[in-house]
């Protein structure tokens, strides 16, 4: 017999493993876990959604068409963003523990390649387009604000940006290095 034979003929004799209350328990609070971050991401996105809103009313922005375009292009991105995430999150919820391993790994995997989907494309290009958004703004904001605090947003914004993509990127390693320890 060769190696390749024994290897193989071990592989089918190894017992079933049979999934253990606290398996079960670490699965669900995984994925509890993953759920409870994407809420608190929601509620994040929408109360910017809140500001930009008010921020549109406060300023009247519908008055100058470029400055409407801009603010509505903002807060569209972020509105699709939620609305992923809303998704996803029906999505989680739909893992159903109680099929059987095979269905679930399945599942999860397939929830998995879709999260990294998320944050490989859709949302680097949704944070395109809100910055490309907010900078067609910055001629607006030259013209109607003192030097001082029209260099104080763009500095601040070029901060806050660079600052934004380091959180972003270790949340999503973060997200997908727990959802690769579900499967």
């Amino acid at each position: 017999m060769n190696d390749f034979e024994r290897i193989k003929s071990n592989w089918k004799e190894q017992a079933d493993q049979v999934p253990t209350e606290a398996n079960f328990s670490e699965l669900k609070n995984g994925i509890k876990n993953l759920a409870k971050k994407q809420r608190i991401g929601n509620l994040v996105l929408l109360s910017t959604i809140g500001v930009l809103v008010f921020f549109f009313i406060y300023i009247k922005a519908i008055e100058y068409r470029h400055v409407a375009i801009a603010l509505g292009v903002m807060i569209a991105a972020l509105f699709l963003r939620v609305l992923v995430e809303i998704f996803s999150m029906n999505h989680l919820r739909n893992l159903s523990i109680a099929i059987d391993t095979q269905n679930f790994k399945a599942k999860l995997e397939n929830y998995y390649k879709s999260r990294m989907y998320i944050h490989g494309i859709l949302t680097p290009v949704l944070l395109a387009i809100y910055s490309y958004a907010f900078w067609t703004l910055l001629p607006d904001f030259k013209m109607s604000l003192s030097k001082g605090f029209y260099n104080y947003i763009v500095w601040s914004s070029l901060v806050l940006l660079v600052f934004f993509c380091f959180f972003l990127f270790f949340q999503i390693r973060k997200e997908l290095r727990a959802l690769k320890e579900l499967e």
